[in-house]
């Protein structure tokens, strides 16, 4: 049987011809490797993918090429085929979602350098490759914000214009009448002049917004009125002497530093709340995003009031004599104060001592203004000079001799710096990067300046005088375009609502005023290793000793082992009792002190209505 299954011819045929197709089959020599083996079909299937993509755009770059010139009109959006009907549906289709000018749009070198932040970092001193990984990504970060700024250019539909002055003139020489006749209806009413010869002198506020004015008399006299519409909102006299006002987060409401405490008003008029806190104040300062007032009275106190809650926050006495110059760095919240001795110092209400202290005059600070980005810091004083710092390195970048110490200064929102020396307003442009020789414009009033304010997203400048109030116009002070969700000035009463909730949900707290922003982001390792330290203290609290003795039992249940298992279970018990007791006590404590600050602070800025036991 062996011999004949061997000679036959077909049953040999047919074995040899299996054994080939299993050679051929098989991917591998050995049955290990079979078995190690794990097929990607993800992997497999994308390569696929991309090779009949690739394969059907070189067909279609193909059956394009071909196509003659006759079939081909130049249009505005760019070539398209007059006859398509030889071409595959599949080629119709991608010519007709096909970009003729494919990818992003170039931006113009001119408008990049526009919105360039500076040189690149050198990253030659860098030891570690995290804080190579850290620059590359800042520097990614930086470009691409850069490029969207450019391209966010085209949504600008208002452009920033300025006078120019032809050949052998000065813009210095044209005065006020001469703009307002040659700009249109609307522009020309911007220019106005208030003459209030019997409450002065005056000082004055813008909102935000730049909508609303606030005017406060040194006699009494406060008025808050829509400007460009003229209509006059609230009118009163306070019968006491009025030494600053400011305006709130809102036109709703509004703060006046009378002689003795300093009062809140609602745009009617009426008396919301008296801060007795703040006394004797000289100057008043609000930060919108943090809903704090800060007030210096003549006593050299600086204290800050969150108008939110009514409480006070931080109080600090500086040492430093009489408090009458003060602002606010816009970027940061920072409060510069600037004093007799020609210093200027900058506080934080986290901080009871000044954060930096700087000696810009040889005689005393008559003013001090800062720029919204926070960069430069104008200052003015009784040697009769004018300097520009850069607030990053604190270093004076100009120094202007003028003819008397400016006594107000303010920066508009393209940098424009105003000064006013005596009774004359002058208005320098682009005076904090290049030396400038002559003022852009300038303005004579019939009294002493008290008070200089650019308007907020308008060609506008307001001083306040003597005698009353003017409103100059200054082309190319004011920001062309205005973010709505930011400041609306053309907001109506249900979006003031909003935004007022809105302001209050995004409220920043006073402990992140702080000199480099850039450390908001980071982590406090300070506090962070305090927690851990307070934690490991409560894990391992040693408890007290321990009599404990257990109690024998049978069946092997009493072995050493498990002697030391049960008194390591009642130690523990015991441990955990104790950090029990402690943080029962820390609550008690804290809500003891929230109840004490209850009883201390109203709640409400309308508790001081309700009804006592006296009343009664």
């Amino acid at each position: 049987m062996e011999d004949r299954g061997k000679d036959s011819p077909r049953v040999g045929n047919k074995k040899a011809k299996s054994k080939k197709k299993k050679e051929r089959k098989r991917y591998f020599d050995t049955p290990t490797d079979i078995e190690e083996f794990t097929p990607n079909f993800n992997k497999f299937f994308q390569k696929q993918r991309r090779e009949m993509f690739r394969q059907r755009r070189e067909q279609t770059k193909r059956t394009i090429g071909g196509v003659n010139n006759t079939d081909v009109i130049q249009t505005k959006s760019g070539p398209k085929l007059k006859k398509t009907s030889h071409l595959p549906n599949d080629i119709k289709e991608y010519l007709r979602k096909a970009d003729p000018f494919p990818g992003d749009a170039p931006i113009p070198k001119d408008r990049m350098k526009k919105y360039r932040r500076g040189k690149k970092m050198n990253m030659d001193g860098i030891k570690t490759k995290h804080q190579e990984y850290d620059y590359k990504l800042k520097e990614k970060k930086l470009s691409l914000a850069v490029r969207q700024a450019a391209r966010a250019e085209l949504l600008l539909q208002e452009q920033a214009g300025f006078l120019e002055a032809d050949e052998g003139e000065d813009t210095t020489q044209i005065t006020q009448h001469d703009i307002s006749e040659s700009v249109d209806i609307t522009s020309a009413q911007k220019f106005f002049e208030l003459h209030l010869n019997q409450f002065g002198p005056y000082r004055m506020n813008y909102t935000r917004n730049g909508r609303h004015l606030l005017l406060g008399g040194q006699k009494g006299h406060v008025a808050a009125m829509d400007w460009q519409t003229k209509k006059l909102m609230c009118e009163m006299n306070v019968m006491e002497t009025v030494q600053d006002v400011k305006w709130l987060h809102l036109e709703t409401m509004f703060a006046v530093a009378q002689k003795q405490w300093t009062y809140i008003y609602d745009n009617q008029g009426i008396e919301l709340h008296c801060l007795k806190m703040l006394d004797r104040v000289l100057r008043l300062e609000f930060l919108p995003y943090h809903f704090l007032l800060a007030s210096s009275n003549a006593k050299g106190y600086l204290s800050y009031i969150d108008v939110s809650v009514g409480q006070k926050v931080a109080g600090c006495q500086t040492g430093l004599g009489r408090l009458d110059v003060m602002c606010s760095n816009p970027h940061n919240g920072i409060v510069h104060l600037g004093h007799s001795g020609g210093t200027v110092s900058l506080w934080s209400p986290n901080v009871k001592e000044p954060l930096v202290k700087m000696l810009c005059h040889g005689g005393g600070v008559r003013s001090i203004a800062v720029d919204k980005k926070g960069q430069y810091m104008a200052t003015s004083g009784v040697d009769r000079y004018l300097k520009i710092w850069d607030m990053r390195t604190y270093k004076a970048l100009q120094c202007y001799k003028i003819g008397a110490g400016a006594n107000n200064l303010a920066f508009s929102q393209r940098e424009m710096l105003a000064a006013g020396l005596g009774n004359i307003v002058q208005v320098y442009q682009d005076c904090c990067r290049v030396p400038v020789k002559s003022p852009y414009l300038s303005h004579r009033l019939p009294s002493s300046v008290q008070g200089l304010q650019f308007c907020p997203y308008e060609d506008v400048l307001g001083a306040s005088h003597g005698v009353g109030f003017a409103s100059l116009i200054i082309p190319g002070s004011g920001e062309a375009n205005f973010d709505a969700l930011e400041a609306n000035p053309y907001q109506t009463k249900k979006q003031r609502r909003h935004a007022e909730v809105k302001m209050l949900l995004e409220k920043i707290q006073p402990e992140m005023i702080t000199l480099d922003t850039s450390k908001l982001g980071q982590i406090d390792v300070k506090s962070l290793e305090q927690k851990i330290e307070e934690r490991n203290k409560l894990l391992f609290l040693k408890p007290q000793n321990l009599d404990f003795e257990p109690k024998y039992k049978m069946k092997g249940r009493s072995k050493t082992k498990r002697l030391e298992q049960r008194k390591k279970g009642v130690k523990e018990e015991r441990k955990k009792d104790v950090i029990r007791e402690v943080v029962a006590r820390k609550q008690k404590q804290s809500q003891q002190q929230k109840q004490s600050e209850l009883r201390t602070g109203s709640t409400s800025v309308l508790d001081r209505f309700k009804r006592t036991d006296r009343d009664t």
